[in-house]
């Protein structure tokens, strides 16, 4: 197998996958099909699909090759493409990952709908004097939440609030909104954030309220608020990311018009798994 990183990748697919994308092919070939990955945080990993023709027989070298190159930090991986699944499995297994969580990615069209009125919340950019109060909002707002995904950050929230606000989606778009209610409490947070270099999609990559201002409508105001602010910065589409099992988001989102695009997998590694070995 034959490994590419950073301007390697480049060459390889003519297009970029970020300075520690990962590329295998099979050597010896003049268009050989690959298999791609993209970090995009400290510790997950997105993984790709093959970009050309595959046979079976090919795949589970390729798969091993690629996870070997992994770093050994990576603790989630990222998973579109659902034409292996059975394949992609098997390799996670051996690498010592489980399939962890289904997640939907869900879009809708806008402008946004119309926020109930008369708008109940205030809206508060992230500065350095409400730091705290995003902190332990963003904490509150795990408490009980039924993702999956979320259950492992309420170990750290600090930690896992974090990364969300390093993620790189588009430049110069993140909108971190605190939410507080008329006498001053803090009613839940949302993250916002172009989706890519063009102004036309956004994504909201958190959205959530606080334990003591859940069941009032505050959410579906959120995200409204999120929505019309992406508007007005000139976005057509916004997307989202829900776990499948958080049921009551995942009907709260489809009442405010979005419909799921794409499903994919999250694969976790074990606690008590070897670690993969970096190439």
């Amino acid at each position: 197998m034959q490994i590419w990183r950073g301007a390697g990748v480049r060459e390889a697919i003519g297009r970029s996958l970020g300075p520690e994308g990962i590329v295998v092919g099979r050597p010896g070939r003049p268009s050989p099909s690959w298999i791609a990955g993209l970090p995009f945080g400290p510790d997950q990993f997105f993984l790709g699909g093959p970009t050309g023709p595959l046979g079976t027989e090919d795949l589970p070298e390729l798969l091993d090759a690629l996870l070997e190159a992994i770093p050994d930090s990576v603790r989630r991986i990222y998973h579109y493409d659902a034409t292996w699944a059975q394949e992609v499995e098997r390799a996670f297994t051996r690498a010592g990952f489980e399939d962890f969580v289904h997640r939907y990615t869900m879009v809708r069209s806008l402008p946004a709908p119309r926020l109930p009125e008369p708008a109940r919340l205030g809206l508060e950019a992230l500065s350095e004097e409400n730091e705290g109060d995003f902190v332990a909002a963003y904490a509150s707002c795990l408490e009980g939440c039924l993702s999956p995904m979320s259950l492992e950050d309420r170990a750290d929230p600090a930690a896992a609030l974090r990364f969300q606000m390093r993620q790189e989606h588009g430049p110069g778009g993140r909108q971190w909104l605190l939410a507080r209610t008329a006498s001053g409490d803090v009613a839940g947070i949302a993250l916002l954030d172009r989706y890519g270099p063009e102004d036309s999609d956004w994504v909201v990559t958190f959205v959530g309220t606080t334990r003591a201002h859940r069941g009032q409508g505050y959410a579906k105001e959120l995200l409204s608020s999120a929505a019309a602010r992406a508007t007005r910065a000139g976005a057509r589409t916004l997307y989202l990311a829900v776990c499948q099992p958080n049921l009551p988001a995942v009907g709260l989102y489809r009442r405010l018009g979005f419909r799921t695009r794409e499903t994919y997998r999250v694969f976790r590694k074990l606690r008590s798994a070897a670690p993969v070995t970096g190439a």
